[in-house]
């Protein structure tokens, strides 16, 4: 039985990286249709262009979203049916035909609602995104923008539930993502990925990571930069989430 994958991606003058890292991407693995879903936040021509041409699926309203409010809308758009699939990938991302072909067969054979895999910010070295993360506490954000120590991370690197995923790039089950309601929108950038699973694991939703298959991240951390509007972003929605779960708890610390 076929079944449809949408991937959802949103550019904010990204054009260049979606091209690159997305040229000649597979519409056909098996089973499995491919539709890139492009959401273009700001506008390009050169976007829109590359779309058509490739016959991916093409959307600007000239309306600009956040990160959540972009997914939210893309997921209104391609509507998927309840035993489709639903991805939600940066533009920064890279994915290998074999891992794409083999992390779907994998979710598709799972029971879990939320999936994710071993992502790597530096394939070369072996450098990957630690899996085994906790929700953290409000201290936890000002230690982490402050350094890149993330005390709310622990040491398991084959942990199985994670408490949260990245927002990177994170697979649904569309009955999941209608249950969660997607993203909270009251969330411009940044923490919404911790949100959503917090919420996620609270309505009995399981969260599952799987380190037989990768992807390539090229993550950016323009949050570091303090003057940056991603910085004040990125405090804004830490406010937020620990104020909303009630993440009181001065400081989480993982052993």
């Amino acid at each position: 039985m076929n079944k449809d994958v949408f991937i959802s991606i949103v550019s904010h003058a990204q054009e260049d990286m979606i091209v690159e890292n997305f040229r000649n991407f597979p519409k056909k693995l098996g089973s499995f249709n491919v539709i890139l879903s492009i959401m273009d936040n700001t506008g390009s021509d050169a976007l829109k262009k590359f779309c058509e041409y490739n016959e991916h699926f093409y959307y600007h309203d000239e309306h600009r979203r956040g990160f959540g409010a972009n997914n939210n809308k893309m997921f209104s758009l391609v509507n998927p049916k309840d035993d489709d699939i639903f991805i939600v990938c940066n533009p920064d991302i890279i994915i290998q035909e074999e891992q794409l072909w083999g992390l779907l067969h994998s979710f598709s054979e799972k029971t879990c609602d939320i999936y994710n895999v071993k992502t790597y910010f530096d394939k070369k070295i072996d450098y990957i995104d630690n899996p085994d993360k906790y929700f953290p506490g409000f201290l936890n954000f000002a230690v982490s923008l402050a350094s890149d120590k993330r005390l709310h991370y622990g040491t398991n690197e084959n942990v199985k539930n994670p408490e949260w995923i990245s927002g990177a790039f994170m697979v649904f089950r569309p009955k999941a993502y209608r249950k969660l309601k997607g993203f909270d929108e009251n969330y411009f950038m940044y923490c919404e990925d911790i949100d959503l699973c917090c919420r996620a694991l609270k309505m009995g939703l399981i969260i599952e990571y799987d380190n037989d298959f990768y992807i390539e991240h090229e993550t950016q951390m323009d949050s570091r930069s303090l003057l940056s509007p991603s910085m004040r972003w990125h405090m804004e929605s830490a406010v937020r989430f620990v104020i909303k779960n009630r993440r009181f708890n001065p400081l989480v610390i993982v052993k």
